[in-house]
């Protein structure tokens, strides 16, 4: 054995216990003895939800019970909303002099504008007054319910990224696995973690491990961009959701491996043409690069991934596991969250009470109509809305064919960039994506995807 492999053996336990924790906790289906199946830490969320949060009511309004999941929301949201107002007129000091605390307060005048609108829509909501635009249950309601739901799962996300990434798990499987996802994907072999993290697990948390992974330099501005708009799909157990909601369960295994398909085939195609590939390929200055996946000569692959995984390990305590989840919880509950509910409910407003997507989606009813999906005109809405949000397309979709619920359903899972959910955690990370770029990526999946799945679709079904 080669002995600069020697004294690393000693950090191998940490590195094995503790990445197994982590892979554990993101990624072990375990079935709940009905039929279906979740990770430990989607029990762990629905849980904490739905027997201990949404029990203990705070008040009745006109659609339900407040419970508790939604008074932490709200209170969270007013504190942010409250500390951005304090960083702009007074500046203090415990404010400013800490870069961490400065960056999730002290927002840009449009975020600072989203986070007025966010407190202002979820005292709407709890004191049930206001237009009814805002607060029925397709807008505001709808969001502050999903907003919720987001606190209670960063609750379990926050503390429990760190076990995944931080103890040598990604050093060990982007050795092992580099050369074929850097043939296909352009990528280091570490980003696989993010896609199992979203396989399993959620999107919102492979984008969070994937900014995680580029501001410690293991990621380049356009690695990071690449991943977290080509890997971080919705999760297995909400995808089953989607497919239960649009009444295709009895077609599950159908619809899991048409969308796995398309989603390799355009993680294979998109970061090799435009605005992917013309994305700065840099480190960012601050960190420097800090990633060698090269295996050194004379030494074995699978030596080599242990030798980097117990070094990694090494380097990682449980203070720095404590720090990290403190840093994103800051990041979520103080930035995050309250912009997702302003730009989500003014969406769904959108959406719900204009026509501006169905004018807007006039081409693609054409689009869809060339590739032959029944009820093109009807359902081209679907198409553009899950721009916004994930689960948009699918209340579109109730009343569509089989076959155009199956390609519309599998088309809004693999589009991937949510405006109120993903998009809003790219924007707030250092990857080189603006809003336009994401759009267009969004289209480009979108116009790639969809031929990619009626193909399919068609060969499986006849």
């Amino acid at each position: 054995m080669n002995n600069d492999l020697q004294p690393k053996k000693r950090n191998i336990p940490k590195f094995i216990i503790m990445s197994l924790i982590g892979a554990f906790l993101f990624l072990a289906l375990i079935p709940d003895g009905e039929g279906a199946a979740n990770i430990p830490l989607g029990y762990a969320f629905e849980w904490l939800r739905d027997d201990v949060l949404a029990g203990i009511v705070i008040t009745e309004y006109a659609r339900g019970d407040f419970g508790l999941h939604y008074l932490l929301a709200l209170i969270l949201i007013t504190i942010s909303f409250l500390g951005t107002l304090v960083a702009y007129l007074f500046k203090p000091a415990f404010i400013m002099n800490n870069p961490k605390i400065r960056d999730a307060f002290l927002s840009s005048p449009i975020y600072f504008i989203s986070k007025a609108v966010g407190v202002a829509v979820v005292w709407m909501i709890f004191l049930n007054i206001g237009p009814p635009e805002i607060i029925d249950s397709f807008t505001g309601d709808l969001m502050i319910n999903l907003t919720a739901s987001l606190v209670v799962l960063f609750i379990f996300l926050a503390p429990a990224i760190p076990l995944l990434t931080g103890f040598g798990l990604m050093e060990f499987l982007g050795v092992l696995i580099r050369r074929a996802v850097r043939v296909l994907f352009t990528l280091p072999g570490r980003a696989s973690v993010d896609l199992m993290a979203s396989w399993f697990g959620s999107s919102a948390a492979a984008v969070l491990i994937t900014r995680d992974q580029q501001e410690k330099g293991f990621y380049t501005g356009r690695e990071a961009a690449v991943i977290a708009t080509n890997f971080c799909f919705v999760s297995l157990p909400f995808t089953f959701f989607i497919v239960t909601f649009v009444d295709l369960q009895a077609y599950f295994l159908h619809f899991y491996l048409v969308m796995c398909l398309t989603c390799i085939l355009l993680a294979a195609i998109l970061p090799r043409i435009w605005p992917l590939r013309s994305l700065p390929d840099t480190y960012l200055a601050d960190v420097g690069k800090q990633i060698d996946e090269d295996v050194p000569a004379g030494t074995s692959r699978f030596k080599y991934a242990v030798q980097l995984a117990g070094e990694r390990a090494q380097q990682t305590t449980a203070k720095d596991v404590v720090k990290s989840g403190a840093y994103n919880y800051l990041n979520i509950f103080m930035d995050l969250i309250p912009i997702i509910l302003a730009w989500g409910t003014l969406a769904l407003i959108v959406a719900e009470h204009t026509d501006v997507f169905e004018w807007i989606s006039w081409p693609m009813a054409h689009y869809l109509n060339l590739l032959g999906v029944e009820g093109a005109f009807d359902y081209a809405a679907a198409t553009l809305v899950g721009f916004v949000d994930m689960f948009i397309p699918a209340l579109l979709l109730g009343s569509a064919p089989y076959a155009t619920r199956f390609i519309l359903g599998v088309l809004s899972i693999v589009q991937i960039i949510y405006l109120a959910e993903t998009g809003l955690v790219i924007r707030r990370s250092k990857m080189p994506l603006n809003f336009w770029k994401l759009f267009v990526i969004f289209m480009m999946r979108t116009l790639i995807a969809l031929p990619i799945i009626v193909l399919l679709t068609r060969l499986l079904f006849g």
